[in-house]
């Protein structure tokens, strides 16, 4: 399976919610926030993390095995929730880690609290829109386009593409990750009108990383991204797509840790 084989999670109540947690590692702790593919527990990115960090990695609501609660609407919604998780941590200070979907959420957290964070991390993240550069979209289309979309090594997509609904679990899982996806994404499709507007109350290390041939959100948006939040540095990956925890897991978490390491010292 891999380096990511054999993570251990469990389910937590937050706000009469089950969450499921991954959680591995020592050492600083890492808030990893999927993208709108979901998480498995044979995450090689997530497994690379946590030999560097202390990870928590949760399946947001609505996705994977965690619970799907009516009362959390939006990705607002969801930044709130996960600011309630950071406040159980106590008074600790994260590295916050979002994906796509999930650094749409890290930004969501982050343009209201910064207290707990101690860097941010935004891999490939929706939440904004540029005009004139249109984006993919995983919505409309033959499903069997949709690893043409998320992936640039045809071999890597046509894995995934074979795995996501290898069995019965994993289809039920896949079919729940998408209809939560699209709950939370479908309109205004993968962004907030209000966000870019606060991103100036930014003020932690923020990294801006993106897949060079990303499709779904093109590198354009990695530009505008860290244009608009004071400081922030960019790296664009090679030979990767939107999914670059799929396809680059190596490249990915070095890029994400040389960065924190460099602003730690």
């Amino acid at each position: 399976m891999g380096e990511g084989s054999g993570l251990i999670g469990h389910l937590i109540d937050l706000n009469g919610a089950k969450l499921y947690l991954r959680e591995e590692g020592q050492g600083e702790t890492l808030l990893y926030l999927h993208g709108l593919q979901g998480l498995t527990d044979e995450s090689d990115a997530v497994a690379r993390l946590a030999q560097r960090f202390h990870v928590l990695a949760p399946d947001h609501p609505g996705f994977g095995r965690s619970d799907s609660p009516d009362w959390l609407d939006d990705v607002t919604d969801l930044a709130f929730f996960y600011l309630d998780l950071l406040d159980r941590q106590g008074n600790e200070r994260v590295h916050l880690v979002g994906h796509s979907l999930g650094g749409w959420v890290a930004l969501e957290m982050a343009i209201r609290s910064t207290a707990r964070l101690k860097s941010l991390t935004l891999v490939s993240a929706a939440g904004i829109r540029v005009d004139g550069v249109p984006r993919g979209d995983m919505f409309i289309g033959p499903a069997s386009d949709l690893g043409t979309l998320l992936f640039v090594d045809e071999e890597a997509a046509a894995r995934w593409m074979s795995q996501r609904q290898a069995t019965p679990a994993l289809h039920e899982i896949d079919d729940k990750n998408r209809a939560a996806a699209a709950k939370y994404t479908w309109q205004p499709r993968l962004y907030n009108p209000k966000l870019a507007k606060w991103l100036h109350r930014i003020d932690v290390p923020t990294h801006v990383v993106w897949g060079e041939g990303d499709r779904l959100i093109p590198p354009p948006y990695a530009a505008a991204l860290a244009a608009q939040i004071r400081g922030a540095e960019q790296s664009i990956l090679p030979g990767c797509g939107h999914c670059l925890d799929l396809e680059r897991p190596d490249l990915l978490t070095d890029t994400i840790a040389r960065f924190i390491e460099r602003k730690r010292s």
